[in-house]
Protein backbone atom coordinates (compact mmCIF):
# COMPACT_ATOMS: atom_id res chain seq x y z
CA UNK A 1 0.00 0.00 0.00
CA UNK A 2 2.59 2.05 0.73
CA UNK A 3 4.87 1.88 -2.50
CA UNK A 4 1.58 2.54 -4.35
CA UNK A 5 1.11 6.04 -2.62
CA UNK A 6 4.51 6.61 -3.09
CA UNK A 7 4.70 6.04 -6.92
CA UNK A 8 0.93 8.17 -7.45
CA UNK A 9 2.53 10.72 -5.45
CA UNK A 10 5.74 10.54 -7.31
CA UNK A 11 3.98 10.96 -10.48
CA UNK A 12 1.87 13.56 -8.93
CA UNK A 13 4.83 15.66 -8.22
CA UNK A 14 6.80 14.74 -11.24
CA UNK A 15 3.61 16.49 -13.30
CA UNK A 16 3.13 19.54 -11.26
CA UNK A 17 7.30 19.95 -11.70
CA UNK A 18 7.22 19.28 -15.59
CA UNK A 19 4.19 21.53 -16.24
CA UNK A 20 5.54 24.58 -14.55
CA UNK A 21 9.37 24.02 -14.98
CA UNK A 22 9.76 25.62 -18.53
CA UNK A 23 8.29 29.10 -19.31
CA UNK A 24 8.11 29.72 -22.87
CA UNK A 25 7.85 33.53 -23.74
CA UNK A 26 9.54 35.85 -25.93
CA UNK A 27 11.71 38.71 -24.72
CA UNK A 28 9.22 41.63 -24.88
CA UNK A 29 6.71 40.38 -22.90
CA UNK A 30 9.13 38.97 -20.42
CA UNK A 31 11.77 41.39 -20.26
CA UNK A 32 10.05 44.79 -21.53
CA UNK A 33 12.88 44.33 -24.16
CA UNK A 34 12.11 46.21 -27.22
CA UNK A 35 14.18 45.16 -30.67
CA UNK A 36 15.97 47.61 -32.06
CA UNK A 37 14.44 48.59 -35.66
CA UNK A 38 17.67 48.96 -37.77
CA UNK A 39 16.02 48.22 -41.11
CA UNK A 40 15.90 51.05 -43.95
CA UNK A 41 17.87 54.12 -41.61
CA UNK A 42 17.96 57.11 -42.69
CA UNK A 43 19.46 60.57 -41.57
CA UNK A 44 16.23 62.57 -41.95
CA UNK A 45 14.26 59.72 -40.65
CA UNK A 46 16.32 58.16 -37.75
CA UNK A 47 19.75 59.18 -37.45
CA UNK A 48 19.56 62.85 -37.64
CA UNK A 49 17.56 62.73 -33.80
CA UNK A 50 20.39 60.63 -32.55
CA UNK A 51 23.07 63.42 -33.83
CA UNK A 52 21.51 66.18 -32.68
CA UNK A 53 20.91 64.65 -28.93
CA UNK A 54 24.23 63.32 -28.36
CA UNK A 55 26.91 65.30 -30.98
CA UNK A 56 25.79 68.52 -32.39
CA UNK A 57 26.13 70.46 -28.52
CA UNK A 58 30.51 70.10 -29.44
CA UNK A 59 30.09 69.38 -33.40
CA UNK A 60 28.02 72.55 -33.98
CA UNK A 61 28.24 76.32 -34.19
CA UNK A 62 30.31 77.44 -31.39
CA UNK A 63 31.06 73.62 -30.01
CA UNK A 64 34.73 72.57 -29.02
CA UNK A 65 34.50 70.55 -32.38
CA UNK A 66 32.99 73.11 -34.86
CA UNK A 67 35.77 72.63 -37.05
CA UNK A 68 33.87 69.26 -37.57
CA UNK A 69 30.47 70.12 -38.03
CA UNK A 70 27.63 67.45 -37.85
CA UNK A 71 24.76 69.72 -37.62
CA UNK A 72 23.91 68.91 -41.05
CA UNK A 73 23.76 65.94 -43.54
CA UNK A 74 26.11 67.64 -45.50
CA UNK A 75 28.80 68.60 -42.90
CA UNK A 76 28.26 65.21 -41.47
CA UNK A 77 28.51 62.92 -44.43
CA UNK A 78 32.20 63.12 -44.86
CA UNK A 79 32.58 61.83 -41.51
CA UNK A 80 29.87 59.13 -42.04
CA UNK A 81 32.57 56.04 -42.21
CA UNK A 82 34.70 57.11 -39.24
CA UNK A 83 31.59 57.86 -37.08
CA UNK A 84 31.76 53.85 -36.14
CA UNK A 85 34.95 53.34 -35.15
CA UNK A 86 34.66 56.59 -33.17
CA UNK A 87 31.12 55.57 -31.43
CA UNK A 88 33.02 52.23 -30.76
CA UNK A 89 36.17 53.83 -30.00
CA UNK A 90 38.31 51.74 -32.32
CA UNK A 91 40.46 54.39 -34.05
CA UNK A 92 42.33 54.71 -30.93
CA UNK A 93 41.50 58.27 -31.00
CA UNK A 94 38.44 57.33 -27.67
CA UNK A 95 35.28 57.22 -27.81
CA UNK A 96 32.69 59.27 -28.89
CA UNK A 97 30.45 60.79 -27.45
CA UNK A 98 33.02 60.98 -24.74
CA UNK A 99 31.92 59.29 -21.31
CA UNK A 100 31.55 62.56 -19.57
CA UNK A 101 28.86 63.88 -21.80
CA UNK A 102 26.75 60.05 -21.91
CA UNK A 103 26.97 57.23 -24.29
CA UNK A 104 25.09 56.27 -26.91
CA UNK A 105 22.71 53.56 -26.43
CA UNK A 106 23.97 49.99 -28.13
CA UNK A 107 20.28 50.54 -30.54
CA UNK A 108 21.31 53.83 -31.41
CA UNK A 109 25.09 52.30 -32.12
CA UNK A 110 23.11 49.37 -33.90
CA UNK A 111 21.26 52.17 -36.09
CA UNK A 112 23.94 54.61 -37.02
CA UNK A 113 26.23 51.04 -38.27
CA UNK A 114 23.15 50.34 -40.53
CA UNK A 115 22.98 53.78 -41.64
CA UNK A 116 26.33 53.57 -43.28
CA UNK A 117 26.37 50.44 -44.12
CA UNK A 118 23.34 51.08 -46.25
CA UNK A 119 25.70 54.07 -47.95
CA UNK A 120 24.40 56.78 -45.48
CA UNK A 121 21.02 57.65 -47.40
CA UNK A 122 19.38 61.23 -46.42
CA UNK A 123 15.90 60.62 -46.92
Amino acid sequence: MKQIFFAVSFIAALAVITQTACYYDNEVEQYGITPCDTVAQTYNGHIQTIIQANCVSCHGPGGEQEQVPFDTYGSLQPFAASLVDRIHGNNGLGIMPPPSSGTLSDCNKQKIEAWVKAGVPEN
